[in-house]
């Protein structure tokens, strides 16, 4: 299968988070899928005049383009033209569309592609979209119609970066022709990924459950109720896949979940580091219990805390007995 992967606006952190792959590795993990890539911007080495050949032949379907990756979001401006990004004499955004056009299947890696991302934030002066979505509307350069020669929308892979088996075990499915269009959700996530929540596994849940809360960073305590985490409404299996050699994630180090697969990320999500709430009830209710029953729940829950986690919980060693 051939694959090409080109990149838009954004900071290449899909590409780096990729090579990570470990369960397979990227290069046993591409052969064993019989996967060849024909260009990636960083990795490869034909020169310009070669890949503007390529691009040429996949357009002109000399070479069939099986699997078609953007990293980074789409630049429509200045006045929907496209002009603000070039690749010769291609505005960026009428590439993408001829290149999708051919391909069997779309990804966009990474929440830039998907939605987006932090190039679309406020006040979006590229006029920043992600493929087929524009934060959680069919409002991406494909728009709502798009479907790629196998009938798939746009695969989207959220996550500022996408963890690598998110990618790698998407390719797999496609190689053995094992995806079909239900193991995707609503945003075109593939289910296998996106169905859990970040808070799922994570390693403070103890302190969740209890409301035992930290005050401030590096302290013991769930980041929930005052620093802004976003675990319980972030879409991903961060918690249970785990990351930086399968030990680690962003509650493991002591940062918020800041929900970076959200179509919504990043100004949907502010502020990052402190709680937004209403009537001190925070705005970020989990999506996996009913909010009825968190609000009467959590006062019970306080009230029974063991004393062991309600003084870890705002101390910066835990509290062992």
């Amino acid at each position: 299968m051939n694959l090409l992967w080109i990149k838009g606006l954004g900071c290449g952190g899909d590409t780096l988070s990729f090579l990570n792959a470990e369960q397979p590795d990227v290069i046993t993990g591409l052969k064993l899928f019989g996967i060849d890539i024909l260009w990636h911007p960083s990795l490869s080495l034909k020169s310009c005049d070669e890949v503007l050949k390529l691009l040429d032949k996949i357009i002109k379907e000399k070479i069939s383009l099986n699997i078609f990756i953007v990293e980074g979001s789409i630049p429509l401006g200045p006045d929907k033209t496209g002009k603000y990004f070039f690749i010769n004499e291609y505005p960026f955004k009428d590439l993408v569309k001829e290149l999708s056009n051919r391909a069997d299947y779309v990804i966009a890696l990474g929440t830039c592609a998907s939605f987006g991302g932090i190039p679309a934030g406020k006040p979006n002066p590229t006029d920043s979209v992600g493929l087929q979505f524009a934060g959680n509307k069919y409002e991406g350069l494909l728009g709502k119609n798009f479907s790629s020669r196998k009938g798939f929308p746009v695969i989207n892979i959220p996550g500022c970066p996408a963890h690598p088996d998110w990618l790698m075990e998407t390719l797999g499915m496609i190689a053995l022709n094992r995806l079909k269009k239900e193991d995707l959700d609503e945003f075109h996530r593939p289910k296998e990924f996106y169905s859990h929540l970040s808070h799922h596994g994570c390693p403070r849940n103890e302190f969740y459950e209890f409301k035992a809360s930290a005050q401030e960073f590096g302290q013991q305590g769930c980041l929930f109720e005052y620093l802004g985490c976003k675990g319980t409404v972030c879409s991903s299996d961060c918690n249970i896949r785990l990351w930086l050699n399968r030990t680690g994630s962003c509650e493991r180090g002591g940062f918020p979940c800041i929900a970076c697969t959200s179509p919504e990320f990043p100004d949907g999500l502010q502020p990052f580091f402190r709680t937004k709430k209403i009537a001190d009830i925070p705005v970020t209710l989990p999506k996996d219990v009913p909010k009825a029953w968190y609000i009467g729940i959590s006062t019970l829950a306080k009230a029974a805390t063991p004393e062991r986690l309600k003084r870890s919980a705002t101390n910066f060693k835990k509290i062992i007995e």
